[in-house]
């Protein structure tokens, strides 16, 4: 049996949710990259290459599979009487919470703890889309966006 159509407020809170992460991404790009969180800049072509790749492989692992599985897993375990869908499910925390802490291998803490949040925007784009590409594109575009900064800040334009 399909899904609910969304309501009316549903389709409302997506568009603006979507608009928010369109306008939001480029100035928190830039203060990110201005902080010194950043990304390397050696060799753009292959640099955009493996940021498109290692954003969608990860969105595919985490939003694709452990995010729904989590949810599946939370919805059996949790009673449902009285229950409103919220902004913040625990599997989206679960699934940003091990998102980060796996980023801990090979960056600083600081940049683990800073991709938390966006991992749960990650996760509420899944959540309101009931699909992973939105994810993964919301995804390559942030990485692409902090790319382009750190690009910009580090050749002085």
């Amino acid at each position: 049996m399909p899904p609910p159509a969304p309501t009316q407020h549903e389709r409302r809170s997506a568009f603006v949710f979507w608009w928010l992460c369109a306008l939001a991404g480029p100035p928190i790009a830039f203060a990110t990259a201005a902080a010194g969180l950043g990304m390397a800049v050696t060799e753009p072509l292959r640099d955009v290459a493996l940021i498109v790749l290692a954003s969608v492989a990860e969105e595919i692992v985490f939003r694709g599979f452990l995010q729904p599985a989590l949810a599946t897993w939370f919805e059996r375990h949790a009673e449902k009487e009285g229950r409103r869908k919220a902004p913040l499910t625990p599997a989206n925390a679960a699934t940003s919470l091990l998102f980060a802490a796996l980023h801990l291998w090979g960056h600083p803490p600081i940049v683990a703890a800073s991709v938390f949040p966006v991992s749960l925007v990650f996760g509420r784009a899944r959540e309101l889309s009931g699909r992973t590409w939105p994810a993964a594109a919301l995804h390559v575009y942030f990485n692409l966006l902090l790319y382009a900064a750190s690009w910009l800040l580090a050749s002085g334009r």
